[in-house]
């Protein structure tokens, strides 16, 4: 057995432990559900299995709620981004991230890199390698035997009497289940799709991606790349075009200097994460507003990626004014210059608009939004974050009017779109643990309030004596 083995085996020895110290998974305590035929009901049906999906199951599993099932719909071990549209080669917060460890230090990932190397090569290290940070979150499903149904894609949402039926494709085939709960987990992509700029939506699909696509970048070699976008899925693209054999690739970025900061890297402590969502509405818009109006500087090891290279250009100031396609190429028209291309990678973000998030079609116009609740002051007016879902203390959608739409609040967003509700604890690494447990403590008070009736005559009925009659001498 090597170094690397016998460190992970004592690691999850020691992990094992602590599980028994803390009576993991815990009993389901749960009242169940039964569907009208008699068929079982999920409690919770988790869609996404990467860091949020998980970290959400091991809190439930942790509280002794059991009745839960995650679906991905990607391929085993390739949950989340980070071997398929994530390019960086690492990630942008330091080492010390500590991961979803949700309260265990030796669920970190610090505690997972030193049980398999020496504690030079921790010291040594600056930022985590992206398969590596796979690797881990691995691991974590592995250790904390967190089931997870791939290759499984959510496709519809619809209500059924105190339920939802939701609709998967699974390799051609369709089915349903029902579950009394539904946390989306999924990504940044999660509440309108990607973001596609006007001058593209006629140009052929096999002429341009978007970074949240898997691209095929061995096909780029030697051809003329333009990126649209300078924050960093636009960067990382770049470079990996370059590094793949590109013959040039040129990043068309509309504003007219690089952005520097990223002022939300700020925001990063507990007190902001955990006060964020008590706050006011028009607190809650100035500090959305005033970080993304400001940008989001890309990381500093991926723009020395592409400095690299002498047939990488940069172009600042050249928002996109036209998009000519020309048998197999492209022309792209700016307010500076004409740029032709063997093809487009577009690094223009991801759209909040929730009619065209395919499982919310049938009741995207009951939701309520940032827009229908708050109205900001003129000089922090943004459309975009009007679209943004205004949600309710367990992340649940909330109806637009009352009593036209009640099965919504069995739906939690656990993704990207919850920021402006929540700040993100629901989709970048330092606040998940701090959105697991929130969202985690909303689904069991949920649970005990739906059944109340139920627990309290389970106490009235209860009569399991602590004194047998024996343990004193009658007088």
């Amino acid at each position: 057995m090597s170094e690397v083995s016998k460190g992970l085996d004592a690691l999850e020895i020691r992990i094992q432990r602590e599980f028994g110290y803390l009576n993991y998974p815990a009993d389901n305590w749960v009242k169940p559900a039964r569907a009208s035929d008699g068929g079982d009901i999920l409690d919770v049906a988790i869609i996404g299995g990467g860091m949020c999906g998980m970290a959400v199951a091991f809190g439930l599993m942790r509280e002794g709620v059991r009745n839960f099932r995650i679906f991905d719909r990607q391929d085993k071990n390739f949950e989340g981004p980070w071997l398929t549209t994530a390019r960086m080669k690492t990630l942008r917060s330091p080492k010390h991230l500590t991961g979803p460890h949700m309260g265990l230090p030796n669920l970190t990932f610090q505690a997972w890199f030193r049980a398999q190397w020496p504690t030079k090569e921790w010291e040594d290290l600056v930022h985590i390698p992206r398969e590596m940070w796979m690797d881990y979150l691995n691991w974590y499903r592995q250790v904390l035997n967190i089931p997870t149904e791939n290759n499984t894609a959510l496709s519809a949402i619809e209500a059924e009497g105190n339920f939802l039926r939701l609709h998967f494709e699974k390799e051609g085939k369709v089915f349903a289940h029902l579950t009394r709960r539904v946390v989306m987990a999924t990504g940044r992509a999660a509440f309108g799709g990607i973001r596609l700029p006007e001058p593209f939506k006629d140009v052929p699909r096999s002429l341009y991606a978007h970074t949240e696509d898997t691209i095929d970048f061995n096909r780029l070699k030697d051809k003329r790349v333009i990126v649209i976008g300078g924050a960093a899925s636009a960067v990382d693209a770049a470079a990996v075009a370059l590094e793949t054999g590109a013959r040039e690739v040129h990043l068309l970025v509309r504003s007219p200097e690089i952005p520097r900061l990223n002022k939300f890297k700020s925001t990063v402590y507990p007190g902001f994460f955990r006060g964020f969502k008590a706050q006011d509405d028009e607190t809650r818009w100035r500090f959305l507003q005033h970080g993304f109006a400001n940008k989001i500087a890309a990381p500093r090891a991926s723009m020395l990626r592409l400095k690299e290279f002498e047939n990488f250009h940069i172009h600042l100031g050249s928002a996109v004014e036209a998009v000519n396609v020309r048998g197999d190429s492209v022309r792209i028209t700016t307010a500076k210059a004409v740029h032709d291309g063997d093809f487009i990678i577009l690094g223009t973000g991801y759209a909040i608009n929730i009619e065209d998030q395919p499982e919310f079609a049938g009741f995207s116009d009951k939701v309520l939004l940032w827009q229908d609740r708050y109205t900001p002051p003129g000089e922090i007016v943004d459309m975009e974050l009007g679209r943004f879902p205004y949600l309710g203390a367990g992340f649940e959608l909330l109806e637009k009017q009352g009593q036209t739409a009640p099965f919504l609040n069995k739906i939690h967003l656990f993704n990207a779109a919850t920021t402006m509700t929540h700040a993100a604890v629901s989709s970048d690494i330092p606040g998940v643990n701090i959105g697991a447990e929130r969202l985690v403590n909303a689904l069991a008070e949920k649970f005990f309030t739906d059944a109340k009736t139920e627990h309290l005559n389970d106490f009235y009925e209860y009569n399991d004596p602590e004194l047998l009659g024996d343990e004193w001498r009658e007088e």
